[in-house]
């Protein structure tokens, strides 16, 4: 048999021990033990499937120059990385004995041996050096894990004068190494894959979750006795004395109850600035027009961006609260701009005398639940910052840039 006849064959084999690895982390009852996907690995799983992996490894092999190869080392290394070095020790020792009864028994002591190294040694780098399993890293990392099996063998070979047989065979048991490498990187890597793919499935729920809430939170708000008490005293007293602008509050109080109450999780950069105007022209007239000027500057590229809905709401609403309202009145900024890769929105209030620091940003349940929204949704690409001083605040959101459908269909 030539070298790279050895290797396809081997490599058949291969195939058939990831495939049915790759099927027991694929099926949920399976997958959620094995990977610890929403709960605590279960060493017990991973010492049984690497045990039943080895022992039909081994029963695929074949002879080879009077030696046996078989790819039996994937199952135990695969328990090693899952479970640690104790299902990898189990693994190995019960694959090692299934070999072992299988080959001449001046070798069977030596081959139970070095089985029994694979499960340690990768149980012990999984969990000391978790990296070494990740990406490229695991082929190394199997492949030397092997070599030691390899030296361990030879040693024991050489101590009982069976030396001789097993060097012509070096090349053939070379092969079987790479090939059983390759199958664990393999098997590692669709089992990152799965475990991605869970993690960002709980993430999305996670991050729903935490936008109903926000929305929730938002109409609490706004149908709180004393926001609608302070708008309907404000809609009275305009009524009498400007019946044109009050109809417009009208418009504002409707415009905000209906956007809170049918709004989608995502939204434009446009319709969260049309939603906070509408509240700030609540909040303009009850205050009065001298006491809250309201600017606003958004970059005409970033009007269409899309964004988290209600990003703005709890941003404004802290500065009229913590700021405006509490000076003798004062300005609010609202500035949205493309910044590189990201979307940089900024509102500024700005007091008309100096007042107190403000109490820690993160004091506010409002920043916190939005803080908790965009580190779901976008990670660590996304942040939330409140800077105050003596004239006022600025409240800063960064998150990453990226256009509405429709836009970007118009852009096509």
């Amino acid at each position: 048999m030539t070298l790279g006849t050895l290797a396809v064959e081997l490599a058949e084999k291969m195939a058939l021990i990831a495939a049915a690895a790759l099927l027991a982390v694929l099926l949920p009852p399976l997958r959620n033990r094995l990977l610890g996907v929403g709960r605590p690995r279960d060493r017990l799983a991973a010492a049984a499937l690497g045990l039943g992996l080895s022992i039909w490894g081994a029963m695929l092999g074949f002879e080879v120059l009077g030696e046996n190869l078989n790819v039996r080392a994937i199952g135990i290394l695969i328990a090693g990385v899952l479970g640690g070095p104790v299902a990898g020790t189990v693994a190995g020792l019960g694959g090692g004995l299934f070999f072992a009864s299988r080959v001449e028994p001046d070798t069977a002591p030596w081959t139970l041996i070095a089985s029994v190294s694979d499960g340690v040694l990768a149980g012990w780098v999984a969990e000391r050096w978790p990296r070494a399993f990740v990406g490229a890293r695991a082929f190394v990392a199997a492949t030397l894990i092997q070599l030691v099996h390899l030296v361990l063998l030879g040693v024991g070979l050489l101590a009982v004068g069976s030396f001789a047989r097993y060097l012509p065979a070096w090349p053939a048991h070379l092969a079987k190494l790479l090939v059983n490498a390759a199958g664990v990187t393999l098997f590692v890597a669709v089992a990152r894959l799965v475990v991605a793919r869970e993690e960002s499935a709980v993430a999305l729920v996670r991050a729903q979750a935490a936008a109903d809430a926000a929305r929730l939170e938002a109409l609490r708000r706004r149908m709180e006795p004393h926001f609608l008490f302070n708008a309907l005293n404000a809609l009275r007293a305009t009524i009498r004395t400007d019946p044109a602008r009050a109809r417009e509050l009208v418009a504002d109080l409707a415009d905000l109850y209906r956007y809170l109450l049918s709004h989608a999780e995502q939204a434009t950069v446009a319709d969260e600035i049309a939603h906070a105007r509408a509240y700030l022209a609540i909040e303009r007239t009850r205050l009065g027009d001298e006491q809250l000027q309201v600017d606003t500057h958004v970059e005409p590229e970033v009007a269409q961006a899309r964004v988290p809905s209600l990003l703005l709401q709890p941003l404004v609403e802290n500065a009229v609260r913590h700021g405006v309202a509490a000076c003798d009145g004062g300005a609010i900024r609202i500035a949205v701009r493309r910044d590189g890769e990201n979307l940089l929105v900024e509102v500024i209030d700005r007091g008309r005398r100096p007042r107190a620091a403000l109490a820690d940003e993160g004091s506010g349940i409002a920043l916190r639940t939005l803080r908790e929204r965009l580190v779901r949704q976008y990670g660590a690409a996304a942040s939330v910052s409140l800077e105050i001083d003596a004239q006022g605040a600025v409240a800063r959101v960064r998150l990453p840039f990226e256009r509405s459908e429709g836009r970007a269909r118009e852009a096509a």
